[in-house]
């Protein structure tokens, strides 16, 4: 009889510790899943601002072509 309620002690004990891991699973879980939206949110702002940052270098690059014409139209007169 106490060899049973020992047996039945330690398997209370042993359920609600696998519960209690298992809530720490689910927010570990959840964690990790914030921490690759996060990601992925991150390489989406990295693509866009790369192509923002070939438009503005192409842009550079017509403005000071257009610079030199200007500078050569201007000693011409």
């Amino acid at each position: 009889m106490v060899v049973e309620e020992v047996v039945n002690v330690s398997a209370g004990v042993l359920s609600s510790t696998i519960l209690e891991i298992g809530k720490v699973a689910l927010w570990l879980q959840a964690f990790g899943v914030i921490i690759v939206l996060w990601i992925i949110f991150q390489i989406v702002l990295i693509i866009n601002d790369r192509k923002k940052r070939r438009l503005i270098y192409s842009i550079k690059k017509d403005i000071i072509r257009i610079e030199k014409k200007l500078d050569k139209l201007s000693k011409k007169n």
